[in-house]
């Protein structure tokens, strides 16, 4: 048996082509090289592109998707290649989708959350100049090195179980790239994650960020259930002074807005402009998402005054995702018949693909976790709740107790009182009837606090102790104590009142 015949052995299966068009397969529809292009069928792709029959495995073609222009690729078509995925799931090694390349990061987000427990490559790539218009392009180097991704048997590659792109001469998980270049051949990147793999002379997976396989006895399943009432509301400075954020809040039927805001989560807060979202949030059940436009870095709701405000008005996190993958995973979880606001909103903040490099668990503490610390009452105990989620404590990057509706206030001692911080101490864990001991692991840290004009949100960084003491799915308590001038001597007396109590634990998923 020759080197070929192993190989074609080896990945015997081979790898499904879903052709849904796009430049990689286009050739103009005139003799006239400037006339305007159209999409040929697979065959002709096939017979121009000789270098397919050199590839030492079997490679079949889907061709139910009608060839389109990529701006006419939707939840329809997401469907029909989800739907082909399933169908053959067990007959091929691996899948590349042959796409155009506008809307390609948006099918690779969408397929990274319908298809559930992937356990092998789907490959995303196309063109940026078709080999049937030019000797010059990079459509057959793309194809064949997604073909070679897609095969891991036959290459002798590590298995990249995840929808990713290929193009360029990087491999990139698709729900974290992003479209920078209309014409250049490196068109795509992803900003917050380096490449999962490159090809140059020979192909190389970067192991380390490739996501797991599934779990023993998890079998991959697919989702194909979209809802398309998720808008994306664009903020820029002036929207304030207009109406338009209102009137597409006010968009019928809508679901989820994706708001791109300023920086790691900013818009402008003035009251009757955050009315509009609050209203939404609060009368229609609108998701509403903060999304950066920033293309790196995350969101972090509660680092800067205006976007704490945003907490207060219903806004959720949205880390380090992209506009793309922020407007499809909304999509799929709106598609679960089940789910209520609260549990698409719990989802919407983990990482269920790669998509995110951080996930959000927000513990919630319950109605009666409201209080007040005051001079004469300075200590209050929160009963505790078992702590949402399942992590591993070494992951956790902040752990934060975030008081809503809370408001801070100096109980006079004359002079500048009003305008003086604000002495506080939290503990963890801490019995009703124990004396607060700095010592032990699970004290939690001083914290000064500036008296507020208004209610907001009021938060204590609790993370050393969180990760010292706590574990998933126990019950934590916390308790804060206001400082008086006796263990606070140059502070004024403070008053802290609060109306509800949340956990939110920050945790990375991967070592990047």
């Amino acid at each position: 048996m020759s080197a070929t015949d192993l190989q074609r052995s080896a990945g015997a299966k081979g790898v499904l082509v879903i052709y849904t068009g796009g430049t990689i397969g286009s050739r103009p529809r005139d003799p006239d090289p400037d006339s305007p292009q159209i999409v040929v069928p697979w065959a002709e792709l096939l017979a121009g592109t000789p270098e397919l029959q050199q590839v030492p495995f079997r490679i079949d073609c889907f061709e139910g998707i009608p060839p389109l222009d990529s701006c006419n690729v939707g939840p329809f078509e997401w469907s029909g290649m989800a739907e082909c995925i399933r169908d053959n799931y067990d007959d091929y090694d691996g899948f590349v989708i042959l796409h155009g390349t506008d809307t390609m990061v948006y099918t690779a987000c969408a397929l990274s959350f319908m298809l559930r427990e992937l356990g092998k490559p789907v490959i995303i790539t196309g063109a940026q100049r078709s080999a049937l218009v030019s000797i010059r392009n990079d459509a057959t180097q793309n194809l064949l090195t997604a073909l070679e991704i897609a095969n891991p048997l036959a290459s002798n590659l590590p298995v990249v179980p995840e929808v990713c792109i290929f193009f360029g001469g990087k491999l990139l998980r698709g729900n974290r790239a992003v479209k920078l270049d209309t014409v250049g051949y490196e068109a795509y990147d992803t900003p917050n994650l380096p490449p999962l793999g490159t090809a140059g002379d020979r192909i190389v997976i970067n192991e380390r960020l490739v996501r797991p396989l599934p779990e023993r006895g998890r079998r991959f399943n697919v989702r194909t259930r979209l809802d398309t009432h998720v808008l994306p509301i664009f903020v820029s400075p002036g929207i304030q002074d207009t109406d338009i954020a209102a009137s597409q809040l006010a968009t019928e039927g809508l679901k989820a807005a994706v708001v791109l805001s300023f920086g790691s989560g900013n818009i402008p807060t003035r009251e009757e402009f955050l009315d509009h979202f609050r209203k939404a949030r609060g009368e229609r059940d609108v998701i509403l998402t903060d999304v950066s436009q920033c293309p790196r870095g995350p969101v972090e709701l509660g680092i800067y005054e205006t976007s704490a405000e945003l907490l207060e008005a219903g806004f959720i996190s949205a880390a380090d995702i992209t506009v793309e993958a922020a407007q499809c995973k909304l999509m799929a979880l709106l598609g679960d018949p089940d789910a209520t606001v609260e549990d698409v909103e719990w989802n919407f903040q983990r990482s269920l693909a790669g998509e995110q490099s951080v996930s959000l668990y927000v513990t919630v503490f319950g109605d009666r976790s409201g209080g007040e610390l005051t001079p004469d009452a300075p200590q209050m105990r929160v009963r505790g709740v078992a702590v949402s989620g399942a992590f591993d404590a070494t992951r956790v990057e902040r752990a934060l107790i975030r008081l809503r509706r809370a408001r801070v206030e100096a109980a006079g001692n004359g002079g500048n009182a009003a305008t003086e911080a604000i002495g506080f101490r939290a503990f963890l864990n801490l019995d009703e009837d124990a004396r607060p001991d700095e010592d032990d692991p699970s004290f939690g840290g001083h914290f000064t606090k500036w008296p507020m004009e208004r209610d907001g949100v009021v938060m204590f960084d609790v993370t050393s102790a969180f990760r010292s003491t706590v574990r998933t799915g126990e019950r934590m308590s916390f308790t804060l104590i206001v400082d008086g001038p006796e263990e606070a001597p140059d502070r004024p007396n403070g008053v802290l009142t609060w109306q509800a109590a949340e956990l939110a634990v920050y945790v990375r998923e991967s070592d990047v």
